[in-house]
């Protein structure tokens, strides 16, 4: 447990601390949506509760996975638009 939040928390791992900020985020207000529904007097959950988890869940997690997908985007075109970083070579040793 205690290397698991040390690689969460690092930045060089793949866990990443903007997911367990938003996993964090994310289970608060579901814990606060709970409690707002059994507050009330016909238990519903109020809407801005419902649409902040949707939120949260979506914006947090997905920013990480959209970010992830730019990153191997933008590798893929460095590795294409270089090609004269790594030359052909012959392998007789002729030119």
């Amino acid at each position: 447990m205690k290397e698991f939040f040390k690689n969460l928390l690092s930045g060089n791992s793949d866990t990443s601390s903007k997911r367990f900020a938003s996993l964090i985020a994310l289970f608060v207000v579901i814990s606060l949506a709970y409690i707002a529904t059994y507050k009330d007097e016909k238990h519903i959950t109020p809407e801005f509760m419902f649409d902040s988890i949707a939120l949260i869940a979506g914006g947090g997690l997905g920013l990480t996975v959209i970010e992830n997908i730019a990153k191997i985007k933008q590798q893929a075109k460095n590795n294409t638009s270089n090609p004269t970083d790594n030359p052909p070579t012959n392998p007789d040793g002729q030119l």
